[in-house]
Order: structure tokens, then C-alpha cells, then sequence
């Protein structure tokens, strides 16, 4: 076999195996990306019980007021993600946050009614994730804020404080002076029962995230429980978690 001739059967051959190996690669690029989707579809579908959540609706007339909103169309649908967002996480307490404030304009604005942002004032017995979200939601601020709208419509009042476990806000809505009082009892939650693990455990992981000490594993471990909690707030709120009640003796105190 002379040269040329064994030089056109190697090249064949180096063509033919490059062929085979792009066709492998494109093969295991198509694999990739097939799990990916599965992934990204797992994990969409594992975060769905998020949106039971639901929507709240609220207008804020400064919108239309500076041109953010056309006049009629100034209002925001608020979901826990977005809540989420503002907060940089979503826990127990930011979930039955979101569902104590829904509930509770929902109480104050009756029929469809859309809540407005500076028509509402909220006392709460401290501060904390509920509180957060409630002035978020409602716009009510404390000290600051649109001054001739809702600042100082944020009070702290700790003789709102009830049985240990509890969290106690009142909302007030400044156009009739109509006004319910939520209570969040923390210890309905029963994060033991639901995850198998003892709330001394759940304590000492707490402790090691905030000292920077937790491993990895731990770290996982505390994330796993903080989720299952918001799944059951969402999904099978326990009784007598969230109370809400039309209230007339509460008298708002200026900061």
C-alpha cells in the first residue's frame, strides 16, 4: 500500500472517530439539559405550595400620584414570595405573617373591597418577623415614612403582650375606625411533631447558625425544618394557630 493511500484511509478513520465523539458529546449535552429540566421542574413543583399563600391586593394612591400607575390601575397584588424578597427569607413566621395580615384586611375591607396603603394604623406587642410584614403590606410605618400618608401609623405597644408563645397586632383601619386584634400562637405550630425532632434540637441548631458553628450537615438539617414548618402553615394550618377578632377598646397611643 503506498503512501498517499495509507494517508487517505488514516484520515477517514480520524473523521469518522471525531464524528462519533461530537455525536456523543451533543448526545450527553442533550442528557444534561434533559436533567436540568427535570430538576428545575422538581423544584418548581416542590415550591408550589407557596402560592396557597394567596394574593393581597392593596392600592396605594401614590403611585398614580408620581405617574408609577395610571389613575384606576395604582394598586399591587403581593404574594409570600414577594414578601420573600423584602425579608431575604420565608420562615414560619413570615408565611402566618402574610396569612394573619390577609385575614385580617380582608375583615377591614369586606366584599372585594381593596385595602389602601396610608388608611391603615398597626399596633403589634413587639417586633419581628409578623410586624415586618404587616408594615410592608399595609405601608404603616413608625417615625418615618410619607409624612402627610402613614408615618407613625407603626406602634409598638407591649402591653399588647399575652400568654407566652403568642403574638398579638391590632389592625385599624383610619376611614370608619373599624379595627380587629390577630393573635398568633406559636406553640399550635408543634415543629416537633411535624419533623421528628425535639425543640431543645431545633434550639441548639438555631444557636450554631447564629455563632457561625454549624456544619453543612446541620445547616441542611435546620434549613429541612424551617421549610417543613412554612409547608404546614400553608398546607394544614393547625387550629387555633391564627385568631382573629373585631376589637373597639384598643386606643391607639402616639409615638
Amino acid at each position: 500500500m503506498n503512501r498517499i493511500m495509507k494517508i487517505k484511509i488514516l484520515s477517514i478513520v480520524v473523521a469518522t472517530f471525531m464524528f462519533a465523539s461530537c455525536g456523543n458529546s451533543e448526545q450527553e449535552n442533550n442528557n444534561n439539559n434533559k436533567d436540568t429540566v427535570v430538576k428545575e421542574v422538581v423544584i418548581k413543583k416542590e415550591k408550589s405550595f407557596y402560592d396557597k399563600a394567596g394574593i393581597i391586593k392593596v392600592k396605594d394612591p401614590m403611585a398614580s400620584l408620581v405617574g408609577y400607575k395610571k389613575a384606576g390601575e395604582d394598586y399591587f397584588e403581593i404574594s409570600l414570595d414577594d414578601v420573600g424578597k423584602y425579608s431575604g427569607h420565608v420562615c414560619a413566621g413570615i408565611a402566618s405573617g402574610f396569612l394573619v395580615v390577609k385575614q385580617a384586611l380582608e375583615i377591614l375591607y369586606p366584599n372585594g373591597e381593596v385595602p389602601v396603603r396610608g388608611q391603615i394604623r398597626v399596633a403589634a406587642q413587639g417586633g419581628g418577623d409578623q410586624l415586618d410584614v404587616a408594615s410592608y403590606i399595609t405601608g404603616a410605618r413608625a417615625f418615618y415614612g410619607r409624612q402627610e400618608v402613614n408615618a407613625n401609623d407603626l406602634i409598638i405597644d407591649k402591653s399588647l403582650a399575652g400568654d407566652k408563645g403568642t403574638f398579638t397586632m391590632i389592625f385599624y383601619r383610619k376611614d370608619n375606625g373599624k379595627m380587629v386584634k390577630t393573635v398568633f400562637n406559636k406553640k399550635k405550630l408543634m415543629l416537633s411533631e411535624v419533623d421528628s425532632y425535639s425543640g431543645a434540637t431545633i434550639l441548639t441548631l438555631k444557636s450554631k447558625l447564629d455563632e457561625g458553628t454549624a456544619t453543612d450537615q446541620e445547616k441542611e438539617e435546620f434549613a429541612k425544618i424551617v421549610h417543613s414548618a412554612v409547608k404546614k402553615v400553608l398546607t394544614d394550618i393547625p387550629d387555633g394557630l391564627i385568631t382573629i377578632s373585631e376589637c373597639t377598646d384598643y386606643k391607639f397611643q402616639e409615638n
